[in-house]
C-alpha cells in the first residue's frame, strides 16, 4: 500500500479512534489550551521543549515584523499568547497525524519539506505559517535558522572512522554542488508523485547497515514493494560511489532506531539534530542585538534576549544525541512549521 493511502487511512482511522504518543494520556484540543504536537526528541522533555516553543513564539513574532514569516493566523506565530499550550511527544509521524485529525492537538510540527509533502496529498491539511527568507537580511536569517533542525547520521562513539569519512564526503558534496542538486531534485523541485527508489552501485568494498524508517517523506521514505526511495536513499548511493561502499537498507520503526544502533544491527542511522546546520552557534551578540534592523534598538534587544534564553543554542545541539553516540555534521537543514486541519 503506498504511503499517501497509508497516511489518508490513517487519518480516517483517527476519526473513531484515539491514538496516543509517547504521553499515556491525552485529552482532545478544546480551546481550553493550545496543543501542539511533535516527534520526539530523547534529550529534552516536553515541558523543556515548551520552554523552547515559547521562544520560537517571539521569533516567528520578530520575523513577521521583518517580512520572513506569513501566518494564516494573524497576529499569532506557532501559540496563541492567550491559551495556556501544551506540548505532546509522537514516536512517529503516522502517529501524530492521527492524533491531529482525531482533535488531540491542534498542530502538528513537522519539517517544511515533510508539510509541503502532507499538503500536497491530504485535502483537509494545511500549513499554518511558512517561512520567506529570499532577501532577508543576515540577522534575520540567524533568527530563522535557530528554529530550524539539521539531519545527520548517528554512530555508536567508536566508529569515528566511519563518521570523518562521512563527513568529508559530505563536505565534498557540498562544496562540488552535488548536495545541493540532490536537494533541488528530491526535495525543492519534488513533483506529486511518491519518490521514486533509487539505484545503488555494488563496490568491492565493505558493507555497511543502515537503518530506514519511511516514516518521514519525502526524506526518509519505503515505498509499496519495500523499496527505500527519496532525498536520504538518493543521499546514501552517492555517498556509497564516493567512500567504495555498499550500503545495506534494513527497514525500522522510528522508535526501534536506537536499540538497532546500540545492539549493533546497524552500522548508522539517519538522525535529526536540535539545531539547523546553518546556525552559527551562541547567543546572539550585543551588536547583532542592535544592528541593522527596522524596528527600535531597544525593541531589538528585548527580542533578541528573549529569543537567545528561550532557545538555548548549547542545549540546542545535544537535543536527540544518545549518550555514547556520535553524529556527521548535517547534510541537510529544514525549518519546522506547524501543519493543521482546515
Amino acid at each position: 500500500m503506498k504511503k499517501l493511502i497509508a497516511l489518508t487511512l490513517a487519518l480516517i482511522l483517527a476519526l473513531t479512534l484515539c491514538v496516543c504518543g509517547t504521553n499515556a494520556e491525552e485529552t482532545p484540543a478544546d480551546g481550553s489550551e493550545m496543543v501542539l504536537g511533535t516527534l520526539t526528541l530523547l534529550n529534552m522533555t516536553e515541558e523543556e521543549y515548551l520552554t523552547k516553543v515559547k521562544g520560537k513564539n517571539i521569533a516567528l513574532q520578530y520575523l513577521t515584523e521583518h517580512g520572513a514569516f506569513h501566518s494564516n493566523t494573524p497576529g499569532e506565530g506557532i501559540l496563541d499568547s492567550t491559551v495556556e499550550p501544551k506540548i505532546v511527544f509522537y514516536d512517529t509521524l503516522d502517529a501524530m497525524l492521527m492524533a491531529l485529525n482525531a482533535g488531540n492537538i491542534e498542530s502538528a510540527e513537522v519539517p517544511q519539506c515533510t508539510a509541503d509533502y502532507l499538503c500536497a496529498r491530504i485535502d483537509n491539511m494545511t500549513v499554518r505559517g511558512s517561512f520567506d527568507l529570499e532577501g532577508a537580511e543576515a540577522l534575520t536569517e540567524a533568527v530563522a535558522y535557530r528554529l530550524g533542525v539539521g539531519y545527520s547520521f548517528l554512530m555508536m562513539e567508536d566508529r569515528t572512522d566511519l563518521r570523518d569519512e562521512l563527513d568529508q564526503a559530505i563536505t565534498a558534496m557540498k562544496e562540488d554542488g552535488t548536495l545541493d542538486a540532490l536537494i533541488k531534485a528530491y526535495i525543492t523541485d519534488a513533483t506529486a508523485d511518491d519518490p521514486q527508489p533509487v539505484a545503488f552501485t555494488q563496490t568491492d568494498g565493505e558493507t555497511v547497515r543502515v537503518a530506514v524508517t519511511g516514516d518521514l517523506p519525502p526524506m526518509d521514505f519505503v515505498d509499496e514493494h519495500g523499496n527505500a526511495a527519496g532525498f536520504n536513499t538518493a543521499i546514501l548511493a552517492e555517498l556509497g560511489r564516493r567512500l567504495n561502499k555498499n550500503f545495506e537498507l534494513v527497514q525500522i520503526a522510528s522508535a526501534g532506531r536506537t536499540f538497532a544502533l546500540f545492539s549493533g544491527n546497524v552500522d548508522f542511522v539517519f538522525w535529526t539534530n536540535g539545531v539547523d546546520g546553518r546556525s552559527k552557534g551562541g547567543r546572539f551578540s550585543k551588536e547583532e542585538h542592535v544592528s541593522r534592523q527596522k524596528v527600535a534598538p531597544e525593541k531589538t534587544n528585548e527580542i533578541m534576549l528573549a529569543i537567545s534564553a528561550g532557545i538555548d543554542y548549547e542545549k540546542l545541539q545535544k537535543i536527540d544525541i544518545p549518550e555514547g553516540t556520535i553524529a556527521t555534521q548535517p547534510y541537510y537543514s529544514d525549518l519546522l512549521v506547524p501543519v493543521t486541519l482546515k
